[in-house]
């Protein structure tokens, strides 16, 4: 998978509550809502996107942008460990929860990248073999048809 969408990307300025551009359910709250607002915006959308890879659909969903609001509000997402899809594990579901909590504060990644590189999911990662793209992947789709 790779993320290629900067069409509506900023530079980043401390005083950017009214810039809130984006598609509804990927927005954290604090941008939703007109806060300023960080790098934890940024990984609650990396648990958003997770979160459908892991699960199938979004968490928040809704017909509108306040359907979307309004689920984001009244509802913490997260994978319960009963729901998890075979193939995943307790730290793949503790990713996307840590990632999607909706105080900024206490969201994965609020302390820096190596945070997250250092969760229990990604223990055995090559980050190294990402970084020369030399890591072959588990999964290729077809693409013939």
């Amino acid at each position: 998978m790779r993320l290629t969408d900067f069409g509506i990307a900023r530079e980043w300025t401390p005083e950017n509550s009214t810039e809130n551009s984006g598609t509804p359910g990927y927005m954290a709250p604090e941008v939703m809502f007109k806060q300023n607002h960080g790098i934890a915006a940024d990984y609650f959308a990396v648990g958003i996107i997770a979160y459908e890879c892991i699960m199938g659909r979004r968490p928040y969903l809704g017909r509108s942008r306040k359907e979307i609001r309004e689920a984001i509000v009244n509802k913490q997402a997260q994978i319960k460990k009963r729901d998890i899809p075979v193939g995943y594990n307790i730290d793949a579901a503790n990713f996307v929860n840590s990632c999607l909590l909706r105080q900024p504060a206490k969201r994965l990644g609020i302390n820096g990248y190596q945070e997250v590189k250092q969760h229990p999911w990604f223990e055995n990662f090559d980050w190294e073999g990402l970084k020369r793209r030399s890591i072959k992947p588990t999964f290729i789709p077809d693409i013939s048809r």
